[in-house]
């Protein structure tokens, strides 16, 4: 099993909340953010910021915007 630090923890909280890990992934971060208070408080940032967002938005975007978002927000993350 390996554990994850802060940095890869906060990096991944996004598909961590949306279950897009792998189930040993979802296992360490999950036992991280029991641990982590700072992780914890990221975590809880990113729930809010989900409701907020699925309250806010009731139309799905045009499937050429979605992928251009998606597309901008992988390659930040990737740097």
């Amino acid at each position: 099993m390996a554990e994850f630090d802060c940095e890869e923890t906060k990096a991944l909280v996004h598909e961590y909340l949306h279950n897009e890990l792998l189930p040993d992934q979802q296992k360490d971060i999950t036992t991280h953010l029991a641990l982590c208070d700072s992780c914890e408080e990221e975590y809880d940032l990113e729930v809010y910021l989900n409701q907020v967002i699925q309250r806010s938005c009731d139309e799905e975007p045009p499937k050429k915007l979605a992928e251009k978002v998606l597309a901008r927000i992988k390659d930040i993350q990737s740097h």
